[in-house]
């Protein structure tokens, strides 16, 4: 992994609140919150082409570590093929799998210009703007969004986009994550 991409990583992990991250080895970092019990595990492909047989080695990893992880972060050099995908979805239970591809993590796009302020609103900040505003839908964005890959939205989350206007400065909109 290049120095780009691992910087983009880092800031990744930080933006979801994961301060606390560990280099296992050149192909494992595990990153946990604070006072939390859930931890990120990022796991490095080296092979050119991901296959099943990477996935049995990384199911394999999850299995020897007993903490329990909410996330894991897949990245791989150029392409996963479609069975790895497929032993991904059967196989990985009650853990969200992202794949980036080194190419997406060589900058981070929410400090590009054209980007918006993203934030990924609390639980209790949820039920409150739904309450105050009596709202019963919202817009959507979906969760294969960049942004909403970067901060790792799950369906049902709720993203704030704060951006600039020439007539008021300063505007919020709210997006439910489907």
């Amino acid at each position: 992994m290049n120095d780009q991409t691992r910087t983009t990583l880092i800031e990744m992990l930080s933006d979801r609140g994961h301060t606390e991250i560990k280099d296992v080895d050149e192909s494992l970092i595990i990153a946990s919150k604070p006072n939390s019990e859930k931890k990120i595990m990022v796991y490095r492909v080296r092979d050119p082409k991901v296959s099943v047989k990477n996935i049995k080695q990384l199911k394999s990893i999850i299995d020897d570590y007993e903490a329990a992880f909410s996330c894991l972060i897949v990245i791989y050099k150029t392409s996963i093929s479609t069975f790895a995908k497929q032993f991904i979805s059967s196989e990985v239970e009650d853990i969200l799998v992202q794949l980036f591809s080194e190419k997406e993590l060589r900058f981070n796009i929410t400090k590009h210009d054209l980007v918006p302020i993203h934030r990924v609103l609390p639980l209790n900040e949820k039920a409150t703007l739904l309450s105050r505003f009596k709202i019963t839908q919202l817009p959507v964005i979906l969760s294969s969004d960049p942004v909403c890959r970067y901060y790792g939205c799950l369906p049902g989350n709720i993203m704030e986009i704060t951006r600039e206007s020439e007539t008021c400065d300063l505007y919020t909109l709210y997006r439910l994550v489907v």
